[in-house]
C-alpha cells in the first residue's frame, strides 16, 4: 500500500484489534506564516506513542500513523 495512507491503515489495523476509539491525535502547528512547522503526536489509551513534526500537516500525521502502528504491530508480535 502506498506510503500516503499509514492513517487509514492505523484505522484498519485498530478497528480489528478494539476499536478506533483508543486513539486520540494532538495536531498544533508553530512557527511564523512563512515557515510553519506542524507537530502531530498519538496517544493510544492516554499514552503517547508518536510525535512527529514536518512542514506539512498531512505529512506529520502521516509519519506518526506510521510510527504508531509500527509500535502496534512490534507489540502484537511480542504478545503484548
Amino acid at each position: 500500500m502506498s506510503e500516503s495512507h499509514w492513517r487509514m491503515q492505523l484505522n484498519n489495523y485498530l478497528q480489528s484489534n478494539g476499536g478506533t476509539k483508543m486513539l486520540t491525535w494532538e495536531v498544533f502547528h508553530a512557527g511564523p506564516p512563512h515557515a510553519v512547522v506542524w507537530t502531530a503526536i498519538t496517544y493510544i489509551h492516554g499514552a503517547q506513542y508518536a510525535k512527529c513534526i514536518n512542514a506539512r500537516q498531512s505529512a506529520a500525521m502521516e509519519e506518526a500513523a506510521k510510527s504508531t502502528l509500527d509500535q502496534l504491530q512490534a507489540q502484537r508480535r511480542r504478545g503484548y
